[in-house]
């Protein structure tokens, strides 16, 4: 996924939906809506609403999918709302109704619904016609209103017809207030915005207004800059023949370049262009009342005004007779009427024909891809058939009868170059229905689906086995590319200063911000890759800046949810994978911190869990973790592993993607389940439905895969990251990266891979800007570790000198008070272990484990002191200290190793279970054959059961054991 566009949804990590494993199998674009509408009908068919309660059937009905399409719905009766024992409810979505709704000259009264007007969203087919509103609305907040949310011009728009929609709504009328108290956006009396911009889309879909009028009154009591217009907020591609004579108090103007400008239109506050037929919303059929509107104006977005009369003028036929108003069918006037303006002729109820919805199948051709030709040659396919399915079946027999026939002038391309099954999609043009003229049925085109077609591949030959031998080794030399050219970008040029920035928690129980500055993904991807240009030392001095870092910030008040969970996680795979342990750090208790089930609760960062299951088992830390109830354990691992397996197919956003598409967002959702595959896993396997899910995967994955060997992920067709996670779960399940599976045209995974290096000259198009190197590293190794048979990326056991099994050893060790000489072979391994580690992992040790190890090695091989490269001897005045004493303790050393030495005197302090508890320490130099007196002072505890040790080592850094182990009681107080 490119870096700049990497959109999710915040809430969709909170709220993942768990699904049933589905099979592989191609779906429809679109679900048929099988819930019926809960509305009573007549004895023609039709819906009837005469009630606040009807109203509200309607609304849920609309709420829940069931959107009316080619049904109609009368209002039978007037209704007044401030009448009703039910209260009028709010839609809660944005959800469309796409059928017609006759008000038969009713109407609805006391409308107080701030949220929308009567609908809040209408599509295409919908026809709103003869209804009238009394409003009395008074709208709080803006926030609330009801539109679509993926409507760039349409959000906070409102109307008491409609709030949005590319619909037609005729004939129809309102009055009363709108009164407003938040700034948002258009605000009208017949429709807010009357265009509609389908989601994932460009197009603006513009609608009609035809024969309205209102007398409204708006007042605006906001200081904010919300456009009110009498008719429509955003205008449509036909506004005919209607009339405003309501009125605009409050506030109606905003200061501009020192300016008053008005917010107030009485017809259209923003004209709808067509810029390929270079027309606009036209006004010039319509009216207002200059007498009543007043100087309330908007300062002009179109030429072409709405004409203004006077209420003489707006009282007088002639005056809507010149605009080309019906006065035979439509309108009517009388003086004693409305006021003396023109009102609708409900007389005149014009019967309209059945609507007909036609849901659409359309198939398109399957196609062997040409790699001679351009990549949108192609993609472009043909349409073979159209199969017209009546939404309702009773209407099956009058395709045939009345000749209904569909046509499509636009093209039918593939969705992407994918090699396999591919979605089609369809583009600029429309399906035009034909059929015999008729007065009885209208055919209209309802959902449309295109069944996928498959982009076949060409049969070229796949690499032979030397020749995916070097593509291994050429991407083992692409990794290296990377961390050279972008070691920087990476940090591992250097050890920088450990820092961290973000907020705290905002309270306790919560998760902060927090984020560090240690290039944790550098320092695991280049350790997990081998790569050999780090810097001597490299490691080690970044493993010590963490621990001091840490305690800085520790110093600082930084509380363990300070910090963001997944910066721990990763922190903790970095250490382990550089051969370091995260229990050494002693500022916090990483593994308490990255299994704490109220943290991880808490975390609200996309892959939390997955990362911590990535970080707990690289090298089995899950076994040393607490089992008290408060952190995960092994079995809520795998509790975790089945979830995974169960909601493999959603998105991280909850999302279904394409049949050929894998995001890297949603690939990163199931990625530890991968780890747990078994290709022959049978049906009771205890991981057999991990198995499910990776086949369904895989299966996916295969089919995403395009013509040139990589990974489409609904972007681009060869995105790093999405190619990179990919990778990733290929590799962690093992499998054959040349698999005739994954061999597309003849191009394999790492074809796909190595068109952005010239492996040659050792060069790269990444830059400093562009990918996260980090990532495209680990999906390389993975895919090489795959098929040299090694570890996963995220299992460090194969980590060689790590400090990790030389702790386990150490604390497997029975205490030393119940060692024997028996158990020598025991703490000989352990020793062993320790002894292959380096001078800086055995310094990153805490003090406590190596002290462990020192007493049991004395304890198993006896007195040995003529050995020891340097003797001491008990000089201490008293044998024995109290409670609460300042022990001082001296003793004599004399040096035998046969060269100068430093040497650090530990006087040490031990509880009765032989565990350090602290320490003093003094430096000198002895000199070969000399002898030296050294002192140490230690204040004592003044309760518990404690013993004192002296020894020699050569430093606090490198703990190697110089002399014998002197015991110095410590007495009760009692």
């Amino acid at each position: 996924m490119k870096k700049i566009w990497k959109k999710v949804s915040f809430v969709m990590m909170l709220t993942f939906t768990l699904m049933i494993f589905v099979p592989y199998t191609a779906m429809a674009d679109t679900a048929q809506i099988t819930s019926t509408p809960s509305l009573s009908q007549d004895a023609g068919g039709n819906y009837t609403v005469s009630s606040v309660d009807d109203l509200n059937k309607l609304r849920k009905d609309i709420d829940n999918g069931i959107d009316y399409s080619g049904k109609t719905v009368f209002l039978t009766q007037d209704i007044d709302i401030s009448k009703s024992t039910a209260a009028l409810n709010s839609f809660t979505t944005s959800n469309e109704f796409n059928g017609t709704f006759n008000g038969n000259f009713h109407t609805i009264s006391n409308y107080n619904d701030a949220k929308s007007g009567l609908f809040a969203v209408i599509c295409k087919n919908t026809i709103i016609e003869n209804v009238r509103i009394d409003a009395d609305v008074v709208i709080k907040d803006g926030k609330e209103i009801i539109t679509t949310a993926a409507d760039l011009g349409c959000l906070g728009d409102y109307g008491l017809i409609a709030n949005e929609g590319d619909g037609t709504i005729t004939r129809c009328s309102s009055t009363g207030t709108i009164t407003t108290k938040d700034g948002f956006g258009w605000i009208a009396g017949i429709v807010g915005c009357n265009t509609r911009q389908k989601r994932n889309s460009s197009i603006i879909y513009p609608g009609c207004v035809e024969d309205c009028y209102s007398n409204v009154t708006f007042n605006n009591q906001s200081s904010g800059q919300s456009k009110r217009a009498g008719i429509c907020g955003y205008g449509g591609k036909v506004l005919d023949h209607c009339y405003f004579y309501g009125k605009f108090t409050g506030n109606y103007t905003y200061q501009k370049d020192g300016i008053d400008v008005s917010t107030c239109n009485p017809i259209v506050n923003l004209a709808y262009y067509d810029s390929n037929a270079r027309v606009m919303t036209s006004e010039a059929t319509c009216a207002y009342d200059k007498d009543v509107v007043g100087d309330a104006w908007n300062e002009r977005d179109t030429s072409i005004d709405p004409k203004a009369y006077t209420t003489e003028e707006m009282q007088n036929k002639d005056t809507y007779t010149a605009m080309g108003f019906d006065f035979d069918k439509t309108w009517k006037i009388d003086s004693s009427i409305n006021g003396g303006y023109p009102y609708l002729n409900s007389g005149n109820i014009v019967k309209q024909a059945t609507k007909v919805v036609l849901d659409l199948q359309v198939t398109a051709a399957d196609k062997m891809y040409d790699t001679s030709a351009s990549v949108a040659k192609n993609l472009r396919t043909t349409i073979t058939n159209i199969n017209l399915v009546p939404e309702d079946n009773q209407y099956n027999d009058l395709i045939g009868k009345y000749n209904v026939k569909v046509s499509y002038g636009g093209n039918a391309d593939f969705s992407a170059p994918t090699i396999g099954e591919t979605p089609v999609k369809l583009s600029g043009g429309d399906f035009k229905i034909t059929y015999d003229t008729n007065d009885e049925y209208q055919f209209v085109v309802g959902k449309v689906s295109v069944s996928n077609a498959r982009l076949k591949d060409n049969g070229a030959a796949a690499p032979t086995e030397t020749e995916e031998k070097q593509q291994i080794e050429n991407a083992k030399k692409a990794e290296d590319i990377l961390y050279s050219k972008l070691a920087s970008k990476l940090g591992i040029d250097k050890v920088n200063d450990f820092s961290w920035s973000g907020d705290k928690a905002s309270r306790e129980g919560k998760e902060g911000t927090i984020v560090f500055s240690d290039s944790d993904w550098g320092v695991f991807s280049s350790a997990r890759s081998g790569y050999s240009g780090i810097k001597p030392g490299f490691y080690d001095d970044w493993f010590k800046s963490i621990q001091t870092g840490l305690q800085k910030m520790k110093d600082a008040g930084i509380q363990a949810q300070d910090v963001k969970m997944t910066e721990w996680e990763k922190l903790v795979l970095a250490i382990t994978s550089i051969g370091y342990d995260p229990r050494d750090i002693k500022a916090y208790d990483l593994l308490n911190i990255i299994s704490n089930k109220a943290y991880l609760k808490a975390s609200v960062q996309y892959f939390t869990p997955q990362y911590a299951d990535f970080a707990l088992t690289s090298y089995n830390y899950i076994d040393y973790v607490s089992k008290d109830g408060n952190h995960i354990t092994q079995s809520d691992l795998e509790a975790d592993m089945h979830g995974w397996a169960k909601i493999s197919p959603i998105a991280a956003d909850g999302s279904i993607g394409p049949v050929n598409a894998v995001p890297d967002m949603r690939t990163m959702v199931y990625q530890p389940i991968t780890a747990y595959y078994d290709p022959d896993a049978k049906p009771g396997d205890k991981y057999y439905d991990v198995k499910q899910a990776i086949d369904y995967e895989f299966n996916h994955i295969s089919n995403s895969q395009t013509y040139l060997g990589s990974f489409y992920g609904g972007y681009d067709y060869n995105n790093p990251w999405t190619n990179a996670q990919v990778y990733i779960n290929l590799g962690m399940a093992h499998v054959n990266i040349f698999d005739k599976k994954y061999i597309k045209n003849g191009q394999t995974i790492l074809d796909g891979a190595l068109k952005f290096y010239d492996i040659e000259k050792g060069t790269t198009t990444f830059d400093d800007s562009t990918y996260d190197p980090s990532q495209m590293c680990r999906g390389l190794d993975s895919l090489v570790r795959a098929y040299e048979g090694r570890n996963s990326i995220f299992d460090c056991t194969d980590v060689k000198n790590s400090t990790v099994p030389v702790n386990n050893a150490i604390a497997a060790l029975p205490d030393v008070g119940k060692l024997t000489s028996a158990d020598k072979d025991k703490v000989d391994a352990v020793e062993k272990l320790y002894d292959a580690l380096s001078d800086a992992q055995k310094s990153s040790m805490k003090q406590e484990t190596v002290g462990k190890l020192t007493e049991a090695e004395k304890k198993v091989s006896g007195s040995q002191d003529e050995t020891k490269p340097i003797k001491i001897t008990n000089l201490t005045k008293d044998s024995s200290f109290k409670l609460g004493d300042d022990a001082k303790v001296s003793v004599k050393a004399e040096n035998n190793s046969g060269k100068d030495q430093d040497a650090s005197l530990l006087v040490a302090l031990y509880d009765e279970n032989g565990k350090f508890i602290n320490y003093v320490c003094g430096k000198q130099m002895i000199k070969n054959g000399d002898s030296s007196i050294l002192t140490g002072i230690m204040k004592l505890p003044e309760e518990g059961i404690y013993k004192i040790k002296a020894f020699i080592w050569d430093s606090l850094e490198n703990m190697n054991p110089l002399s014998n182990v002197i015991d110095v009681p410590v007495q009760s107080n009692k």
